[in-house]
């Protein structure tokens, strides 16, 4: 009824996500959405085709027993057991039992002696997913890490029942045959320790109180296997029935109580077992596919924010399009919309960009600022002919204008300036080339006026306007060249002249209405050409703006078009997930809750003892510890003897070679030169000074052994064994707990050299690790513990120390690897020595080829198989005597290492704390060098986060100064049309209306239009520096951020302070125009003490001499004073005079109102009073040089820091490399 049920949901489920599929395609998506159900409607498929059994599967590490474990349950011949062989399980084998069906699975964590390790782990996985209850399997070597992290993975996360089963390796662990009842409870103590490890990794990953049930698997198979026995060792599996009988071997195995729990269990709650197996693997399921679905969406969504971020910034650039440019190129034919509407419904907000983009700004700019000289240079010359054609007295038409007003060439040469300028801007931008031809850029159509030079007496004067701008300059080029560097400096005069005087006047004799006319004809003349030259300008700014957008939208519209479509499509693959979800979730409810299988466990346990204590005694086996058994001592044959007395004196002699190879590769004689060769380089490089000082403290110290291997290896009790051997008393007793028992490195003096224990490997204690491997960088030898399991687990910290890494040295030759506990491989050494040899034997080959496996040649000769405790009867007891080990001594193999050792002569050890102190040097260089590489990489690192930095400086002070020339030139055309009215005005007056010259030249700045027009230009400018702020003062903010870089307070003050920056107060009316204009009224009244000084008549008035001549003076007040002095001056002039007057009267007015043009735009740049834009903008263009030579400073000593360290990096590589080629492995 269970499996009909999710059949129907999952059906549900199915249905839901195969509708609403989009116009999109996600290939994740459509896999999941494909993949998921068909996945789990297999698994329900499998756990139909198992419900005729309660299923029961085993989980561990290669080599813990579970095909042992198998062929007990199912009291199998013994043929799937191995040997010993690491991997020998690849395929998944099931047993009936009880009407259970048991699955014994591939070991994890091997190192795929066979086949790969994750083929292996795949099978095994899937017997796991299908079981209703999981046997955790574990043995007595160690737990590691790594063993738990796939029990959480693959069998906590399945919501499977667990119980955990530890097989312990030691063959005297309830034995009392063999074992005195005083030795039995250090025995059971040490699988206690194993069990409370388990129970509390277990528990670290969130599986709580799971019973764990020591058994001895060996005994149990002799006890259960049917005969004829095909199983390991068939000779001892006939001597132990013989001996001890399949009653005593099967009781004393706690099989038994392994067997009661499961039976108990499903007796229990066996369907309650299932369920929770099969209702808590589904909802297993849903999670992971929710994660999923959760993680696809955040990395879509993540996706989508960043299309949708270049979208922005292209938009920033082009400008948010409007409606025209969004129906010819952003507009989808599939989606059959605006895809910039798509989006931002999509997205469920609008795209903010202004509707002109930073491009269009940038281009108005450039075009102010390349064309400002063609534009003056046409002032000059239109009033060059209006002086040409009163002079010669005749008309000029249109074209004739424009022949002498406009320089189309120099016109060109500016258009192809702005277009190169555009170019790096966009290639600033967007890191893009584009290319067009460029169509048309010849000459524009222009505006032209007509100058009627000829007019006078009857002739009426009028000045007419024609001409029209050209509708678009064609497609415009786009090369990819860098802006000439000569723009840069023309923003920096640009906008300095406005228009020089007009000329000379016209007739010498002229009738007075022939005056009038030709007085006329000039005002208009003056008026209509210079308005005609600021239009043509104007229209030609407005032209290439237009033509720069067309063309950036023409190269760019297939980006835009790529990212909208791109975010949309992933948008609304977010929206269906977000359906997917909902739908998953509702699945996920709809399975029912799942039965507490701990409840079930713990139900069963109460079938065994009364109290939590005594179920732990059980099945622990603890009753053992009272048995009445007695002791039955070892008989050892006199042949036992010789033959161990043979291979004794075969290992010493193998092992002394070995140990006396270690050091002989480089020779004394080849260390003395390497170290003559470092202490050379010392010389030059001070940091060396501390290898030196590393090389001659490990030269004259004694030697030091290392012991270095896995916890619980017994690395520890090989130490302690050694220490007693060798006639030393520990002060204190060794932990040799089955836990990560060591934590530091401990050091035990001998007469002539040091023992050294270290941290164990693969704890959970990752501190551990790096503890051990610094205790053996000053080690002349390592001697390398491992399990008789050989290489498990995470064995990269090993083949480190074999091969040396970037910050150590190798110690591949100085290596010898020692296969303890062999008393746990299963054969009895003294029943059958032959086959006790033979598997040592065996051990040492896997060994060699696991380590060829792993890119490293071992000598056969360096590889020995001993235990240190054997049967871990000793343990670390302080009071131990070298007698208390003589009952194995004779094949425990711990002889040959320690006369090995104790054999060096002081020629030896001189060699070897020779190599030593090169291994300890060379692990210093390496370290010096992996410093100096930091440096380098940091060096590099820090440069590239300083050159986007150093290039927005760079890009900010040049683009600054071409806001300073566009904002230079606009003041100027804007106090230009005033003052050329003015002119034009002084030209018309008839010299009766003289005395109107001071009048005219007085207030011709004052007038409403001028300052409409100034407050205008205030607002103006200060948006085009709130632009130029926003474009690149915030985006150097974000990189120096980015960049981590130490920014002056002030100067973050400065670029931060927007809310309160001076230009937002101008810009939002703060000051108004007559507060702007009453200022400079003020100043210009004081002009008396100027004029006292310059009274002559004729006399030329120069403002900018006045300028110079007084220091203290207003230049304000010098201006009004310039003006007044030239109108008085023309009033003292005689009657008899006047006519002849009256002309100079007006070329010095005229002159004055150009000369304080110039002085108010001055003041309009730079007093704050009036505006101050331009000594705004220059102060911060200081502070940005500032802070850009302070950035091209910090990047030169960071260049001159790298140089340094590279050169010292070369030095201390070609050291370690002529190390290495002495002889040593890495």
């Amino acid at each position: 009824m269970e499996l009909i049920h999710l059949d129907d949901i999952t059906d549900d489920l199915l249905t839901a996500l195969t509708q609403g599929r989009g116009p999109g395609f996600i290939a994740r998506l459509h896999d999941f959405v494909h993949g998921f159900p068909a996945e789990l409607r297999r698994h329900l498929d499998r756990e139909r085709a198992s419900l005729g059994t309660f299923n029961v599967a085993f989980f561990g590490r290669t080599g813990a027993g579970k095909s042992t474990l198998l062929s007990i349950f199912g009291r199998l011949d013994g043929a799937y057991v191995s040997p010993g062989d690491n991997d020998f399980t690849t395929e998944v084998r099931h047993v009936e039992w009880r009407d259970c069906r048991l699955f014994d699975t591939p070991g994890i964590n091997g190192w795929g002696a066979s086949e790969s390790r994750d083929v292996l782990e795949a099978r095994a996985r899937t017997a796991v997913e299908i079981a209703d209850i999981v046997l955790l399997c574990f043995d007595s070597q160690s737990q590691q890490a790594m063993e738990f992290e796939k029990i959480a993975d693959w069998v906590l996360d399945r919501g499977k029942p667990v119980v955990a089963v530890l097989n312990s390796r030691n063959g005297r662990w309830r034995h009392p045959a063999m074992v005195r009842e005083s030795g039995r409870r250090h025995l059971s103590e040490t699988v206690r320790q194993h069990a409370d490890n388990i129970r509390t990794q277990l528990a670290r990953i969130g599986l709580f109180d799971v019973p764990v049930v020591a058994i001895q698997s060996q005994r149990a198979l002799y006890a259960r296997a049917a005969t004829p026995f095909r199983g390991p060792f068939p000779e001892d599996f006939q001597d132990a029935r013989e001996t001890f009988g399949t009653d005593y071997l099967d009781r004393w195995s706690n099989f038994r109580m392994l067997e009661q729990l499961i039976v108990a269990a499903i007796a229990e709650g066996g369907a309650d077992l299932r369920l929770a197996a099969l209702r808590e693997d589904i909802r297993s399921r849903c999670r992971h596919g929710i994660g999923e679905l959760e993680g696809l969406a955040a990395e879509l969504e993540g996706e989508a924010n960043a299309l949708e971020r270049r979208v922005e910034s292209l938009f920033a650039v082009l400008g948010y399009p409007d409606e025209t440019e969004r129906a010819e190129w952003l507009h989808d034919a599939t989606l059959s919309g605006d895809l910039v509407h798509l989006s931002e419904q999509a997205r469920g907000r609008p795209y903010t960009s202004p509707s002109k983009g930073s491009l269009d700004r940038f281009v108005r700019h450039l075009a102010a600022s390349y064309l400002a000289a063609c534009h003056r240079q046409a002032k000059v010359n239109v009033d060059d002919a209006i002086q040409r054609a009163f002079a010669e007295r005749k008309a000029f038409g249109k074209e004739e204008f424009r022949e002498a007003a406009y320089d189309q060439e120099a016109m060109t040469t500016a258009v192809q300036a702005v277009w190169a300028g555009r170019q790096d801007f966009l290639q600033r931008e967007f890191e893009i080339a584009v290319d067009h031809g460029l169509a048309a850029n010849g000459p524009t159509a222009v505006h032209a006026a007509t100058i009627s030079g000829d007019k006078g007496g009857s002739m009426a004067g009028t000045a007419a306007r024609s001409g029209s701008i050209a509708a678009s300059l064609g497609a415009l080029a786009l090369p990819l060249i860098w802006n000439p560097a000569g723009w840069v400096l023309a923003t920096t005069v640009a906008g300095i002249g406005i228009v020089t005087q007009v000329g000379q006047y016209l007739g010498k004799r002229a009738s007075r209405q022939g005056a009038e006319q030709t007085r006329k004809a000039k005002a208009d003349a003056i008026a209509e050409g210079h308005r005609a030259v600021d239009r043509t300008f104007a229209d030609k700014e407005d032209a290439l703006v237009q033509e720069s957008r067309r063309a950036a939208w023409t190269a760019l519209a297939p980006v835009v078009v790529e990212s909208l479509s791109a975010a949309i499509e992933l948008r609304m693959a977010c929206a269906r997930i977000t359906g997917l979800l909902n739908s998953l979730r509702t699945y996920a409810e709809a399975i029912r809750p799942a039965p507490l299988a701990t409840d079930v466990l713990r139900r069963a346990q109460h079938r065994i003892g009364a109290t939590p204590a005594e179920v732990t005694q059980v099945l622990l086996g603890e009753d053992w510890l009272e048995s009445e058994i007695g002791h039955r001592p070892a008989q050892i044959a006199e042949v036992v003897r010789e033959a161990y007395a043979i291979r004794q004196e075969a290992d010493r002699t193998r092992l002394a070679d070995a140990v006396d190879a270690a050091w002989r590769a480089p020779s004394p004689a080849a260390i003395y030169s390497w170290r003559h060769d470092l202490e050379e380089a010392a010389r030059r490089d001070p940091g060396l000074t501390d290898v030196v000082g590393t090389f001659w403290r490990v030269n004259r110290a004694r030697p030091a052994f290392a012991v270095l291997g896995d916890y619980s290896s017994g690395k520890s009790s090989l130490v302690h064994r050694i220490l007693v051997d060798g006639g030393r008393r520990p002060s204190a007793a060794f932990d040799t707990r089955a836990l990560p028992a060591t934590t530091a490195a401990s050091y035990y003096r001998f007469p002539r050299f040091d023992l050294v224990d270290t941290p164990g490997l693969q704890s959970e204690h990752v501190e551990h690790d790096a503890i051990a491997v610094e205790a053996i960088t000053e080690a002349a030898l390592v001697l390398v513990v491992v399990h008789i399991n050989l290489l498990v687990g995470d064995t990269s910290k090993l083949e480190e120390l074999l091969r040396g890494t970037q910050t150590a040295a190798a110690k591949g030759t100085r290596t010898v690897f020692l296969i303890n506990r062999c008393d746990e491989m299963g054969a009895d050494p003294l029943a059958a020595p032959e086959r006790f040899i033979s598997l040592q034997a065996g051990k040492c080959e896997e060994l060699r080829v696991a380590l060829v496996a792993r890119s490293t040649e071992v000598s056969p000769d360096r590889i020995h198989c001993l235990s240190g405790d054997p049967y871990g009867l000793v343990g670390g007891a302080v009071t131990a005597e070298p007698a208390d080990f003589d009952e194995h001594r004779l094949w425990d193999g711990v002889a040959a290492l320690t006369s090995a050792l104790f054999g060096l002569s002081d020629e030896q050890l001189a060699e070897a704390a020779s190599s030593a102190a090169l291994d300890a040097a060379v692990t210093a260089l390496k370290r010096y060098r992996f410093t100096l590489r930091r440096v380098l990489g940091g060096g590099a690192e820090e440069l590239s986060r300083l050159e986007p930095v150093i290039a927005g400086l760079r890009d900010a002070v040049r683009d600054g100064m071409l806001v300073e020339s566009t904002l230079r030139e606009e003041a100027r055309r804007m106090v230009d049309r005033h003052a050329v009215q003015a002119r034009s005005a002084v030209a018309e007056l008839d010299r009766k209306d003289a005395g109107k010259l001071t009048e005219l030249v007085e207030s011709w700045w004052k007038s409403p239009q001028f300052e409409a027009d100034l407050e205008r230009y205030r607002e103006d400018s200060s948006r085009r520096l709130d632009e130029w702020h926003g474009d690149y003062i915030s985006m150097i903010g974000r990189e120096m951020a980015a960049a981590e870089l130490q920014v002056a307070p002030e100067l973050v003050a400065e670029f931060e302070a927007r809310g309160t920056a001076w230009y937002e107060d101008v810009a939002s009316g703060a000051g108004s125009v007559a507060g702007a204009v009453a200022p400079l009224a003020k100043a210009l009244g004081h002009r008396d003490a100027f004029y006292t000084l310059l009274k002559q008549f004729n006399y030329k008035f120069k403002p900018w001499g006045a300028v110079k001549g007084s220091a203290n003076v207003a230049r304000v007040g010098l201006v009004l004073g310039v003006i007044a002095s030239a109108v008085d001056i023309a009033e003292m002039a005689t009657d008899a005079k006047k006519a002849d007057q009256h002309q100079k009267q007006q070329e010095s007015a005229s002159q004055e109102i150009d000369e304080i043009a110039a002085q108010i735009v001055d003041m309009i740049l730079r007093d704050e009073q009036w505006g101050g834009h331009l000594a705004y903008l220059e102060q911060r263009a200081r502070d940005l040089e500032a802070l850009l030579d302070e950035h091209l400073a910090r990047e030169s000593s960071i260049a001159e820091r790298m140089g340094t360290a590279k050169a010292q990096a070369e030095t201390a590589d070609a050291l370690i490399t002529v190390a290495e080629q002495m002889g040593r492995n890495e």
